[in-house]
């Protein structure tokens, strides 16, 4: 019965001693992040060169800007732009901007319209021209179950990949277009998994 009172007193003295406030020797916990100004998406002409352009601002104060690009103006693609900033407490945070460098004397059949997966009729997807382009097409799935969006190349009826950042950690993508059976092929590497893709 002592055992018991002993252990109660214990677990009632840790819970009081636990309880006690600590200083915070005033510190202020509230700090303003860099808030970004910046287009999302650059449509930008191939072979000129760019020049990254973004705006954070703290409690209505301009910051310093910082950005890198793995930008290359002379390959059509969609890239990244990551801009960073810190505030006056020390707090850095980033924003990423997506960049389609495309050329605007390639003239690409257009491809956009609804599609179907031809073994599993349910997976769908959209195909759209990027606005500002001729030859640049955004499709909303590609492969895996709704959820492989990416962006490809059309010159006339001839499709391609270009350089982008796929889900999933995939490294590439083999694309045909049939312009009679109006059809697509993906095949996604290194998984090795294909698709045919067909209009609605």
């Amino acid at each position: 019965m002592k055992e018991i009172i002993k252990y109660i007193a214990c677990i009632t003295l840790l819970i009081f001693s636990s309880c006690e406030t600590e200083s915070t020797g005033n510190v202020n916990s509230i700090t303003n992040l860099p808030l970004f100004e910046f287009e999302a998406i650059v449509v930008h002409p191939m072979g000129v060169p760019f020049s990254a352009a973004a705006t954070a601002i703290e409690a209505g104060e301009e910051l310093p800007v910082e950005f890198s690009s793995d930008i290359d103006v002379n390959v059509p693609g969609v890239y990244d732009v990551v801009y960073s900033a810190v505030n006056s407490d020390g707090f850095g945070i980033n924003a990423t901007q997506k960049v389609i460098v495309h050329d605007p004397n390639i003239i690409g059949t257009d491809v956009s319209g609804n599609i179907f997966d031809t073994t599993r009729n349910e997976r769908t997807g959209i195909i759209s021209l990027v606005e500002g382009t001729t030859s640049i097409f955004f499709v909303t799935d590609f492969a895996f179950g709704g959820t492989f969006p990416m962006w490809f190349q059309m010159d006339g009826d001839t499709i391609s990949e270009i350089p982008q950042v796929y889900p999933f950690g995939a490294t590439s993508v083999d694309l045909t277009y049939d312009p009679i059976e109006r059809q697509f092929t993906t095949f996604v590497n290194p998984y090795g998994f294909g698709y045919t893709f067909k209009y609605q």
